[in-house]
């Protein structure tokens, strides 16, 4: 996924650049509590712009790499801020982390050449450019110009206290070499009351046989577990429809994670059906996120389906085990939120 769409849905007041003080600062004696991905400390008293719900990009500064380059290599969402102790110091607690794939580097020709809005650079010199604190507020045209169309994966190692929508669906997993999905030993679970105990009266053992598998697709797509769960359930139900006549789409996959669902399949007599995947290596069936647009789709699908004819299924994929080839499959169908009990993540807060 490109950054631009990994924060889709996010509207922060600002943007800011921070210097990680996590990289080679034991060598330098200096104690830091950040933890990148996790909290980013500083003092209020020294900058007190940063608010929930902003967004930013990690810098590396040159005195804390080993070829004395910076480089900016990630970023992530404040979810919270603590109140100040005695000194002013404070924690921004991050969500929705992401790493990009590759860092851009000082010296490459995207950030040499980029045109900032927000400040002021003299041509071929970074002198006084950064703020001497290292925290610099940008605009959006600055950050998406600058990260927007670049990959990225998320770090496996994400806040547990205030993890947002994407910490439970999107862990990082790197396959094994050859690593394909035949022979998947999935158990499905299809109880109708949709409570979180699995039902062994309503269940299913079914193994993949790996008919319809793109292998190429799986070497360039897998990298988080999301994705490895996307193309088990296309799988189950390529194998579920075949020779049925329906058409089924990888929607997340051709169009982008934008709409909410990730799988389309719209039967011989013209059902449709959206299906979103959420998957985990935890052993827990519940307490998967839903983004707004999630939730809004699955609303749309309920309240306009017996019009429309179409319907929101949620496919809660769990113990999932690369290795072993097995994962559980909780079906809920036609997904009604109001049967659940949501509980939110973050707020984000405007003046009446």
């Amino acid at each position: 996924m490109i950054v631009r769409e990994y924060l889709d849905g996010n509207n922060p007041e600002q943007y800011h650049i921070f210097d990680s003080h996590q990289e080679m600062m034991g060598d330098r004696g200096v104690d830091h509590k950040d933890q990148d991905y996790l909290v980013y400390s500083y003092n209020v008293h020294k900058n007190n712009k940063p608010k929930a719900g902003d967004v930013f990009l990690y810098r590396r500064p040159g005195k804390s790499t080993a070829n004395r380059k910076f480089n900016i290599y990630g970023g992530g969402v404040i979810a919270s801020i603590t109140d100040p102790d005695r000194e002013g110091n404070v924690l921004a607690v991050i969500t929705s982390p992401f790493r990009l794939k590759e860092p851009i580097e000082q010296g490459d020709e995207r950030i040499e050449s980029f045109v900032w809005e927000s400040k002021k650079k003299t041509p071929g010199s970074w002198a006084h450019f950064w703020s001497q604190y290292g925290m610099n507020v940008i605009d959006e045209h600055d950050f998406y110009g600058l990260v927007g169309d670049l990959d990225c994966t998320v770090p496996v190692k994400t806040n547990p206290f205030n993890a947002g929508v994407r910490e439970a669906s999107e862990e990082i997993w790197e396959p094994a070499p050859g690593f394909d999905l035949t022979g998947f030993r999935v158990n499905i679970e299809t109880d109708d009351d949709q409570t979180a105990e699995p039902s062994s009266k309503n269940s299913e053992k079914r193994t993949i046989t790996g008919r319809h598998i793109d292998f190429e697709k799986i070497q360039k797509a897998n990298t988080s577990i999301g994705k490895a769960g996307e193309l088990l359930v296309l799988e189950m139900l390529r194998e579920q429809y075949e020779g049925q006549g329906a058409e089924i789409e990888h929607t997340a996959a051709k169009m982008g994670d934008g709409y909410g669902y990730d799988i389309k399949i719209i039967t011989a007599d013209n059902f449709e059906i959206r299906v979103e995947v959420k998957t985990t290596t935890s052993p827990y069936v519940d307490g998967f996120y839903l983004t707004p647009r999630e939730l809004n789709a699955a609303r749309l699908c309920l309240y306009e389906g017996a019009k429309k004819r179409m319907s929101y299924q949620i496919y809660r994929v769990y113990n999932f085990d690369a290795k072993k080839k097995t994962a559980n499959v909780k079906i809920y169908d036609r997904f009604d939120d109001r049967e659940f009990r949501l509980a939110p993540t973050c707020w984000k807060v405007h003046i009446r």
